[in-house]
């Protein structure tokens, strides 16, 4: 099978060719993972049972949603069903993109920890990140970031009861 080129003699990047292996070993490992997260879920303490909605829910939730798609990966690779890929190879920009966003994770965990608010966390969090992946303008760094976290503090804060 030949290398696709492209108008003007290239060779064109067709992104990652498929690994039935790589794929098996993803959806096994994504299946532990949200096994894990299951047993974890369901380990929860709670002080009173109340039949209803607990700590344990939403855990529960997400983790059946995980293994829901950890199943259909594996029933995907050892079938053979592969949708097209779109990979492109990794750049500096890439790289850096990765390790911003990284790093403003681990910033916001540990401000977050030492007490300093949500409220300034996130959108900071936001602006950064837009930054970095190269957002320019009114609406990336002042908008987007002010509308995100007004609707996060909104949902949990204010709809769910959970404190930020």
């Amino acid at each position: 099978m030949g290398v696709p080129e492209v108008a003007g003699g290239g060779v064109a990047d067709t992104g990652a060719s498929p690994s039935r292996p790589l794929e098996i070993a993803f959806a096994v490992l994504a299946l532990t993972l949200g096994l894990a997260m299951l047993v974890g879920a369901r380990t929860i303490g709670v002080r009173n049972e109340t039949g209803g909605m607990d700590p344990r829910t939403w855990p529960t939730v997400i983790a059946v949603g995980i293994l829901a798609s950890a199943g259909w990966m594996a029933f995907n690779a050892v079938t053979g069903r592969r949708s097209e890929r779109d990979v492109d190879s990794a750049t500096r920009s890439g790289w850096v993109q990765m390790a911003v966003t990284v790093a403003m994770i681990a910033a916001v965990l540990v401000l977050w920890q030492v007490g300093l608010s949500f409220l300034v966390l996130a959108p900071l969090f936001i602006i950064v990140c837009n930054l970095a992946y190269g957002l320019r303008g009114l609406v990336p760094l002042v908008v987007f970031p002010a509308t995100i976290t007004l609707l996060l503090f909104l949902v949990f804060q204010l709809l769910l009861k959970v404190p930020l």
